[in-house]
Order: structure tokens, then C-alpha cells, then sequence
């Protein structure tokens, strides 16, 4: 059992990774997805599984050399977004250029090795040049990480930074490690160690688990930021669209408008469908600030709003006064005083709940 998780966990895990990172139209999030893609493909060329394929389609050894490009394809990926990132656009394409002739220096030898049995002609060559091909952009990749951990703001960024450094050194070790036992099938060098199953099965599993965890928690905890900002803004777009259902795009459908993934859209979109109602529901806003005076500003603006709700729904007359709009100064910092008036909304109507309870 622990063996077949070994195979197979990682593979799934990429796969489930890459349907969770939806496209996007951002160069950065191409080569993500792309990087991810590596990963997967990697790890399932290199399962049991598709190694009996490849043996059953008479090209054994093949699944191989598709597990390493693809492996090769994940880590320029990732290199090229650090470099990217920061600015470094000659090394960047300097990278490309290594990536692509060390490829196909690959797939030379590959096609010259008559086997991939260690003391075969080629392979100690084959696996040397795959090791070369890595190690640059290993470097970049935990050079640059480990940087950005100490400097990143967000919790989740610098440990989703920090396990992908952590991964991306155990993935560099197990290379050497694996060079020095390919050279040892040919030269009088010793090295059983690299041969255990500590450097030649645990390692290079965790190394890759420790890059997937790595790029999950920052994209976990951006989800739910965002989970919980749309989850919060729900009762008081809700009490809008009740008002004034033409502010929403769409129906709100059998979820009431609530989702379990909503993308960057859909909470900006709340977000603008409750200034739309905001407007709309203005007129009826109190005049007579005695009202809800005393209280702090979200508290005072939602208990505006919920008398303003109910004018509304009575068919009181329009107030033809002129009301300034409060809230953020760009489209983030709004989306945070619409989440502080949401909640003051929500503890309003329920104090005003328990108080018709308290008098019938």
C-alpha cells in the first residue's frame, strides 16, 4: 500500500493542482500552469502503469525520456517566473536557450543508449546531461524563493515560497545523487548509498510533494481570502437584490448567489452590484442623522441602509437630498469597507430581530 501511494499520490496530487489553477490570461499564469503540467506529466511518465504501457507498445524506456522533458519543461517554467519577477530578462531568455540545447542533447543520447541498463554506452552520458540540464535552473529557483520568503508580507506566501526552495534543494541533491551512481555503473567509485531507498525512492517524492504543498498554500489562502470576502458581502447584496434585482448580471440561481469557488470576477462583481444597489436604494436614505447617531461608521452606514431598505419597501416618498458616497479609494480597499459594512449590516438586522421579538 505504501508503495503504490508512493507511485501514484504525487501524480495525483499534480493533476488535481493544474484543474485547480484555472487559465488566465497573465503570462505568470501560464507558466504555472505550465510548471504544474511538468510536474504531472512527470510524475505519471514515470509510474509503473506507464511503464507497462510503454513496454506493451514496444518503445520501453521511452515513458522515460518523457518523464525527464517534461520535468525539464516544469523547471524552466518555474525559472522563468522568478526571473521574470525580477526583472531579469537577458538571463531569463539566457535559461530558454540552456533548457532547449540541453534538451536536445537529451534526446540525442537517448536515442543512442541500445539500453537503460546502467553499464550501457550512453547512459552514464545521458543521465549527466540531464543532471547539467537541471541544476541551473534548480538554482535559480531556490537562489530566488528563499529571497522572496524573507522579504514577502503574507504568511502563506513565505512558507509556500520557503517548501519550494526546500523541494527544489531536494530535487538538486537527488540529482547528484543520481549522477554519481549513474558514473559509478562505469568507474571505480562506490556508492551504494545513492542506491537505498532513502536518496533513490524517498527523496525525489518528497522533494516533489514539498513543491506542490509550496505552490498550493499561497493559492489555498488567496481562495479563501477571497471565500470569505464573498461569503461576507452575501446578506447585505442579498437584501439589495431583493430591492433592486436588476443590479445583478445574473439570477442568483439555486446557490442564492453563493459559490464554493468564486474567481477574482465574481467577488469584484459582488462588489459592484452592491454599489449599484447602494445608489439605487439612496433616495430613501434618512435625512434625520439623530437616528443613528453615537455609532462608529460601518454601524452607522448599515443602520442607514437598513432604514433605508425598509422606506423602500414601505413605499415611503423619495428624499431628494444629496448623500456623499463613502468607501475605499480603489476597487481592493473598497471590497475591505464593503466587508466591514456587510458585517455591520448582518449584527443590525439581527439586534433588530431580537428587539420585535423582545416586544411582541
Amino acid at each position: 500500500m505504501g508503495e503504490l501511494a508512493r507511485n501514484y499520490v504525487p501524480a495525483l496530487l499534480a493533476w488535481g493542482m493544474l484543474l485547480w489553477l484555472r487559465p488566465g490570461p497573465a503570462p505568470g499564469r501560464r507558466l504555472v500552469r505550465l510548471c504544474v503540467l511538468g510536474l504531472a506529466v512527470s510524475q505519471t511518465a514515470l509510474t509503473p502503469a506507464a511503464t507497462t504501457l510503454a513496454r506493451a507498445a514496444s518503445s520501453h524506456g521511452v515513458e522515460r525520456l518523457v518523464g525527464h522533458v517534461a520535468m525539464l519543461a516544469a523547471v524552466w517554467a518555474g525559472a522563468q517566473i522568478l526571473l521574470r519577477l525580477h526583472g531579469y530578462e537577458a538571463r531569463a531568455r539566457a535559461h530558454t536557450a540552456w533548457v532547449v540545447f540541453a534538451g536536445v542533447v537529451m534526446c540525442l543520447l537517448f536515442a543512442l543508449t541500445p539500453n537503460l541498463y546502467p553499464q550501457s554506452p550512453w547512459v552514464m552520458e545521458y543521465c549527466i546531461a540531464y543532471a547539467v540540464a537541471l541544476l541551473p535552473e534548480f538554482t535559480v529557483i531556490a537562489r530566488l524563493c528563499l529571497r522572496d520568503a524573507f522579504e514577502a508580507p503574507d504568511l502563506a506566501l513565505r512558507l509556500g515560497l520557503s517548501l519550494v526552495a526546500a523541494g527544489t534543494g531536494a530535487a538538486a541533491f537527488y540529482m547528484i545523487s543520481k549522477t554519481v551512481v549513474a558514473v559509478s555503473a562505469r568507474a571505480p567509485v562506490d556508492f551504494s548509498f545513492g542506491r537505498g531507498f532513502m536518496m533513490s525512492r524517498a527523496l525525489p517524492t518528497t522533494a516533489h510533494l514539498l513543491v506542490l504543498v509550496g505552490v498550493a498554500v499561497p493559492a489555498i489562502a488567496e481562495w479563501l481570502r477571497r471565500y470569505r470576502r464573498y461569503r461576507q458581502l452575501g446578506p447585505l447584496w442579498s437584501a439589495l437584490y431583493q430591492a433592486e434585482p436588476a443590479i445583478a448580471l445574473e439570477p442568483p440561481g439555486l446557490l442564492h448567489g453563493n459559490t464554493l469557488f468564486p474567481t477574482r470576477l465574481q467577488l469584484y462583481r459582488r462588489v459592484i452590484e452592491i454599489r449599484d444597489g447602494l445608489l439605487a436604494i439612496r433616495p430613501y436614505l434618512p435625512s434625520d442623522e439623530s437616528t443613528v447617531s453615537g455609532m462608529e461608521d460601518a454601524r452607522r452606514e448599515a443602520a442607514r441602509i437598513a432604514i433605508a431598505l425598509r422606506a423602500r419597501e414601505k413605499g415611503s416618498p423619495l428624499r431628494s437630498i444629496k448623500i456623499a458616497a463613502v468607501g475605499g479609494h480603489d476597487l481592493g480597499s473598497d471590497t475591505d469597507y464593503l466587508c466591514r459594512l456587510a458585517d455591520a449590516y448582518r449584527n443590525t438586522v439581527r439586534t433588530g430581530r431580537r428587539r420585535r421579538r423582545t416586544k411582541r
